[in-house]
């Protein structure tokens, strides 16, 4: 289009609550795929120019101390009354009045219709012994409303799709798959942090991403080191955990090393330092560590449930997160052949590859150009 055309322009909020939380796993999508429009697909206004159209990305969120954007080019305005949940459902709709908004982690305006959503898995419907019952009757309300009135939802695997049909009656023709990337781990020096305050075992260690969620199932991998005995590698568990999700089973101190939080470059240097990743958990919508463990050359055991077959198809090996056993059975056939782990690094490398934030970014812009 010659230069004397004027474009038209649209603007378009993403919603920024996120960045006053803790980076878990939808904070981390949020992050990467705007760090990666940021830096490959918008110019220095955060506008995306297409097919004659500019689409200009503002973060919006609550007021709050920090009211600089992670990213130049993208402006960040920090307004509203409320904070929470409250925001997003009173505040937001009206300072997007008009406008297009683009939530990315599992929440948004229940009422908005010129809104994209990003939904993650349907645990609320499926675990809800997990929740309380205010947070499950909120949020199995927001994803069946939110599901049917947004123009578009985003699911991260063909797993949350099922299962966002299933339980909040979303149709297939409204969710659109976006798969999260590993190219985070891939440009990140991990090798270079150092881990020597962080007192590691001397010997190869199972390595596991814990949160206090008793989804996450980490009473099995200490029933399975339990079941090993002497045969059993030593266990590092990073992130929160809470001892009551353990039940009757205690932490081994000689076996079991809890570091707690750790930062994003420890991380990645644990996993290039771990013989093997153990993530048992019993429902994922996606499940990041197991994608981040691969991309980092660290093979993986993980629970043959939910989207994990999904992500890490061959690559990995797989047990029954209700059964110990076979947990027990996984650990020692990755631990008693250099060979099958050479293999299993080989493979989750060339499977994680096929997980790129850049391919996530730019299906989202065309999204965005497409329902705009």
């Amino acid at each position: 289009m010659s230069a004397g055309i004027d474009r038209k322009t649209t603007t378009v909020w993403v919603n920024a609550r996120f960045l006053d939380r803790p980076v878990t796993g939808v904070e981390r999508v949020a992050r990467e795929l705007l760090a990666v429009l940021a830096e490959r697909y918008l110019d220095g206004r955060g506008c995306w120019h297409v097919g004659g159209r500019r689409f200009c990305l503002r973060l919006i969120a609550p007021v709050g101390a920090d009211a600089a954007s992670p990213w130049r080019n993208l402006r960040l305005t920090r307004a509203g009354v409320f904070s929470g949940h409250a925001w997003e459902q009173f505040d937001l709709p009206l300072l997007t009045r008009g406008d297009y908004l683009v939530s990315l982690c599992n929440t948004g305006p229940m009422l908005k219709r010129l809104h994209i959503l990003f939904l993650h898995d349907a645990q609320p419907f499926v675990i809800p012994e997990n929740f309380s019952l205010a947070f499950r009757c909120w949020y199995r309300a927001l994803f069946r409303v939110a599901g049917q009135l947004s123009r578009r939802i985003l699911v991260n695997s063909r797993f949350t799709r099922r299962e966002l049909r299933r339980h909040a009656g979303i149709p297939d023709h409204k969710m659109l798959l976006c798969y999260p990337g590993s190219d985070h781990v891939r440009r990140e020096e991990g090798d270079a942090v150092p881990l020597s305050h962080l007192q590691l075992p001397k010997q190869p260690f199972l390595l596991a991403v814990a949160s206090a969620n008793p989804n996450k199932n980490f009473a099995l991998v200490v029933k399975a080191l339990g079941t090993l005995g002497s045969k059993a590698p030593p266990c590092v568990i990073v992130g929160r955990t809470d001892q009551r999700h353990f039940g009757a089973v205690s932490l081994d101190s000689e076996r079991v090393t809890h570091l707690g939080y750790v930062s994003d470059a420890e991380l990645l240097a644990l996993y290039r330092r771990a013989f093997c990743l153990v993530f048992p958990s019993f429902y994922e919508g996606f499940g990041l560590p197991p994608l981040e463990a691969m991309a980092a050359g660290c093979p993986v055991i993980a629970s043959r449930t939910s989207a994990m077959p999904e992500i890490s198809g061959t690559a990995a090996q797989y047990c029954d997160p209700g059964d110990y056993r076979t947990l027990a059975r996984a650990i020692l056939s990755v631990a008693e052949s250099p060979a099958r782990r050479r293999e299993m690094i080989r493979h989750g490398i060339r499977r994680a590859s096929d997980f790129s934030w850049d391919d996530s970014g730019r299906l989202l812009l065309e999204l965005i150009a497409d329902t705009a």
